[in-house]
Formats: C-alpha cells, structure tokens, sequence
C-alpha cells in the first residue's frame, strides 16, 4: 500500500535547533500544563509559524480537536532537552499512533497514522535480527523504500528521505559507524513504553497488564526500540506493573504528585550507568541476558588466573572473604544477535564490578596508543582517563575497534 507524505515533505531541522525546537513548542503550546489543549489554541501559542502543523501531524495525540498530554508531553515539560527527548520523539514518529477525529476549525479528517510508511520502514528494513542496519538508511535503500511505499512525485520523495534521515542525525544515530546502529534503548525504554501504552489507552485501548503486554508484540515494539523481542517483551513485564500502580494516564492528574514520582520511577527503571551498588549478576542480566550469551567458563576463569583476579583498569584486588578474590570477566563486542562477539580470551577483559559496568556503558572505552592502549572516559575528570592498560594476554583489535564505535556517540 502506497501512503500519503502529508507535510513530511517540508523542513523541520527549525533552522539547526532541530527536536529541542519541538520540546520549546510543546512548552508554550501548553502552558508549561500537563492537561490537554485545544489544537488551534496550540497552533497560536506553539511558537511555530510555516511549518505549525508538523509537530501535531507527527509527534501528537489528536482526541477530537483536543492535543492529549502522554509521556511525550511529560517529558518535554518536566525535563530539561538532551538526546533522550530527541530519540523519544523519533520513537513517536515510529509508533505512528496520534489519535484522530476532525479537526474543529477545518472540519477534516485527522490522519491518525499519517506516517505510516516510517512505521513500515523500520519494521521490515531497519530492523534485522535484533538491531537496526545502518545499510538501510543509505540513500538507495530509502529511495527504493519510499518509491515502493509513497504516493508522491519523485522530488517530494527525496525530500521526504532527507528529512527523515535528518532525525537520526539529530539522535546522534548517523553517520553510523557500524554495520548496527546502537539505539541506547536501555536508556529511554521505560519513557518508549509508556508512551505506546498510554496512547493505547488514549485509542480507546484496555489497560489491563495483560492488554499492555499484547500491545507490545502486535504493534512489534521492539523494533521500534530497535532491540531483541526477547529483552523488550521483558522489559515490558517488569515496566507495566509500574504503569498500572501509579495510575496509567491517571498520573498527570494534577491534583496529586505523580511527576515526581513518574521520574524517579522511570530513572530507576531505565539502565543507570554510574550505579555503583549494582552486583554482576545484575549487569548480566539487565544487559548482557538479551544477548543470550554462550560463554565458554573455562577461558574466562583462566583470564581471571592470569590477572590474579586483578582489575585491568583500576588495579584493585578486590577480596570477598579471607581466601577469597572477586573479579569479572567482561566481553569487549558481546557475544550473540545482534553484536556476534567472538567467544574467545582476546575479546574479554578481567575488571571490577564497577568498571565492568562502566566499559558494558560505554563510560570507560579504550583507545590503541600504539602498541598499546589507554582508557577514556566520557566523565569529565574520571581517574582513569588517559590510563594505561598492562596487558597479560593479547586483545584483539577489531573487537577493541568495535566497542570503541558502538559507543562513539558524543550525546548518549
């Protein structure tokens, strides 16, 4: 099916302040309110002039002339702008679900899918096996997308490319450097999930846990997150009792405090990558289980021999009892879909907890100085940075190359 580009077609990059632009236009369209607002009194105070109808058409909740407030909405008003809201944004688009009804000025119809081929586009091209390909957004595979999907003029599509191509410039997502792209979806998944649920519900969806979940595979969320089903079905499992303890889209009400509560809520659901209380049983399930990992417990226990259980980092000892010493063993590209990660001791690392959760981050990366390799840090002022690594086993470069791209993001 060939679908409409609506006014896709026209410049959002608002003159290289890019998706920030949108969150300052759902401030004032608003009021800084989490309570629903007429569409044209948005229109009139969004700020916008030309291209007004962009952030209602594709980013919004329509409920008969009414912008709904949902977890987009909280996001923009109760935090400050970063890369987050920006990807949160582009997940919106993709979600595709903006309510509908007429519009009370015009009389017509609103679009409620008026991307739909975006949509399409990331469930059957982007996504493969866990992961988004970044050979998708070339310019040849898009144009032959948008031929085959879009009912346009040829110049009406390539516009329609650039824009969108534009987004994942602006959620630091391309140029990529890999074959995959890194979505950082353990960072904004708890925000992603109760946006789809909440405009599940605004459609008119049930809100029982069991309705919530089934939403998740039908509309292939993880996809859309650009993760393994696996790790979003689960993550799912875990989010929706707390979406229906703190009230579903009965938390904006304003009488009582749920914001607060819905950000710390959501902080703690989403992957904090400084905790330092977190055990490695914790690491390895929250990030590394979705990989489904085969580890061979030989090499990582000899590794752990040869560095004296040592940490190759911070070169702490870590002693758990009288006898006893503590450390892991950290793969540098994970093993499994959609990283395939050789299963092999130059491609682990023997670390603490805590930097094996900041290297599994992307906090600590290490970087070849020649023969050798140094630590960096995306922290300001992290004792590590600049650090030297001794090595007692041979790494191998391209894994190294690897997990120093995948985390190359200047924003995540």
């Amino acid at each position: 099916m060939k679908h409409a580009p609506g006014s896709f077609s026209k410049n959002f990059a608002w003159h290289g302040t890019g998706l920030r632009k949108l969150q300052t236009a759902i401030n004032a369209g608003y009021g800084d309110k989490l309570a629903p607002v007429d569409r044209q009194i948005f229109r009139a105070d969004c700020g916008l002039t030309g291209v007004d109808l962009i952030p209602i058409n594709f980013f919004l909740h329509n409920k008969n002339g009414q912008l709904s407030v949902d977890e987009l909405v909280f996001q923009a008003i109760e935090r400050s702008h970063s890369v987050r809201f920006d990807r949160l944004s582009l997940f919106a688009l993709h979600l595709n679900r903006v309510g509908g009804g007429r519009d009370a000025l015009s009389g017509r119809q609103i679009v409620s899918r008026p991307a739909m081929w975006a949509n399409e586009f990331v469930r059957e091209r982007l996504w493969f096996e866990g992961a988004w390909r970044s050979n998708a957004l070339l310019d040849a595979s898009l144009d032959a997308f948008l031929n085959d999907r879009m009912k346009a003029r040829a110049e009406v599509r390539t516009k329609c490319r650039t824009n969108y191509r534009h987004m994942f410039q602006l959620c630091d997502y391309w140029p990529a450097q890999l074959g995959i792209i890194n979505s950082g979806a353990e960072q904004w998944i708890a925000s992603a999930l109760f946006l789809t649920w909440d405009r599940h519900i605004l459609d008119g969806g049930a809100g029982s846990k069991s309705a919530l979940l089934e939403i998740i595979e039908t509309d292939e969320i993880a996809k859309l997150l650009g993760v393994p089903e696996d790790y979003a079905l689960k993550q799912a499992d875990q989010l929706s009792n707390l979406y229906v303890d703190i009230g579903r889209l009965d938390r904006f009400d304003t009488d009582i405090e749920i914001p607060t509560v819905l950000i710390e809520a959501s902080e703690e659901a989403e992957l904090s990558w400084l905790d330092q209380e977190e055990s490695d049983e914790a690491v390895q399930r929250r990030m590394v289980e979705r990989l489904e990992q085969k580890r061979d417990r030989k090499k990582a226990t000899d590794l752990k021999k040869l560095y004296n259980n040592t940490c190759m980092f911070c070169d702490v000892r870590l002693q758990v009892s009288r006898d006893r010493f503590y450390s892991e063993a950290a793969h540098i590209r994970p093993l499994g879909k959609p990283h395939n990660g050789p299963d092999k001791k130059s491609n682990m690392l023997v670390l603490c907890p805590n930097h094996h959760l900041q290297f599994d981050g992307g906090i600590l990366r290490l970087r070849m100085d020649g023969s050798s390799y140094k630590l960096v840090s995306k922290i300001p002022g992290h004792p590590l940075n600049n650090k030297k690594v001794v090595l007692r086993h041979r790494l191998d470069d391209t894994c190294v190359t690897w997990h120093w791209k995948w985390f190359g993001s200047k924003r995540s």
